[in-house]
Parts: C-alpha cells; structure tokens; sequence
C-alpha cells in the first residue's frame, strides 16, 4: 500500500500524463494540498486542460468531468500560475499551428480564454479545441454554482421591490452579454457576487475584463434574460 506522500506523487504523475478521471479517483488523497502548482509554477487545472488539449478528441468528455472532480475537490479556478509555459500543435502542420501561452499570472479561466483567442486566430484547425474550451468555461460556472448553492431563505418583498427595481435601471448597466439574438445588459458587479468564475473573466486583461462584455452566442436571449432576472430576484 503506497504511503500519502506517495499517492500524492502518483497522483501527479498520472495528472501530467492525462490518465483518465477513473484512475484519479482511485487514489486516497486525504489531506492533498488542491492549491499545490507542478515544479514550473503552473496550477492543478492549468496542468490538467494543457493536457487535456494534447489528447485524442474523444477524451474530452472525460477531461470535462474531471474538471468538475477537480473543483469540488477543492481546486480554485482562480488561483493564479507563477511560472511556466503551455505549448501545443497540430502533429499533422506543428510549424503551422503551434501555440504558445506564458502561464505566469493567469489563472484557469485567463488560460482558457488566452488559448481561445490565439486558435482562433490560428483558423479552423483548432476548430474542435476551441469548442473544448467554450464547455470547459461552461463547467468551471456550473461546478462553482454547485459549489456556492446554499438554502433558500425568505425576504421581505420590499427588498424584492428594489432589486426588481435595479434590474429595470438599464441606463445604470455596465455589463453586456453577447446572446445568439441580440443583447442582454445587467451590472457586472451582480454577476460577478453570484460566479467566481464571472469575476475572473471581468477582472482579467483579456477582452471579456477591457470590454466588460461575454459572449454566449449559443445561448439565446430569452434564456439569459431569465438567468439574469433570477440572479436579482430570486425568484
């Protein structure tokens, strides 16, 4: 039976070499440090989608549920890299479609969106990568909700009143999300109470944090509409 410093050690081991979520979870990890970076200052989850983005198509899926195993086992999306760097190419044209991103100060959700940004510009050979990462997004805000749901409690309907009149404010609206059929505004500062992951995409030096707008074009705007309906009101 390995010892906990050596369960901690394969657990690594099997990390960087994208074994599936299976093997992980066989592994006793009672009192692993969730915040720990790998030797180049690089986090769990920046390891895990750098890894996850070299592998067949096929074990996406399996990379998204590991993500979602990662953050409710502790893993913070926002922790940021001190070091390192993320290289990947196509094997098929690798001076054509290499990719390099510096991963010192990014956290999870900044990696993403840097990679995004750079295969977009790469064309459609990172076609099936870029909407890899468009779900991985999706996961890091639906496991961090899952995470910060707590009981329903009751309001008086005064205070209900209020956020309803909030929301209706729109000329007080910084924040504008780009649907599948227009546009839908709110204040960023409401967004980013109810999601960590929101927070990050808006503080960070990417487009999303110098525009104050998100893209969810798969979405349309009925349905954000209510989303952002419920966030202010509860109901």
């Amino acid at each position: 039976m390995l010892h906990a410093e050596e369960q901690k050690e394969l657990f690594w081991a099997l990390l960087l070499d994208g074994r599936p979520l299976q093997d992980l979870k066989m592994l006793n990890l009672l009192g692993f440090d969730w915040s720990a970076r790998d030797d180049a200052g690089r986090t769990l989850m920046v390891c895990h989608i750098e890894k996850a983005l070299a592998q067949p198509k096929d074990r996406f899926e399996d990379a998204l549920n590991c993500i979602e195993w990662l953050i409710r086992s502790g893993v913070r999306v926002g922790q940021k890299c001190t070091g390192g760097e993320s290289t990947v190419w196509s094997e098929s044209d690798k001076a054509g479609t290499i990719i390099r991103v510096k991963c010192k100060g990014l956290n999870a959700i900044s990696f993403v969106q840097s990679y995004r940004e750079k295969m977009h510009e790469k064309g459609t050979v990172w076609r099936d990568e870029v909407a890899f990462l468009d779900k991985v997004m999706s996961r890091f805000a639906a496991a961090s909700n899952a995470m910060a749901a707590g009981p329903r409690v009751s309001i008086h309907e005064g205070i209900a009143t209020l956020w309803e009149k909030s929301l209706a404010a729109k000329d007080s609206h910084d924040l504008t999300m780009e649907t599948a059929d227009g546009l839908v505004t709110a204040h960023a500062h409401m967004l980013k109470a109810a999601s960590s992951v929101v927070t990050a995409m808006l503080e960070s030096p990417m487009k999303e944090g110098k525009a104050q707008r998100i893209e969810v074009k798969d979405t349309p705007s009925k349905a954000v509409s209510l989303f952002v309906e419920i966030l202010y009101t509860c109901s």
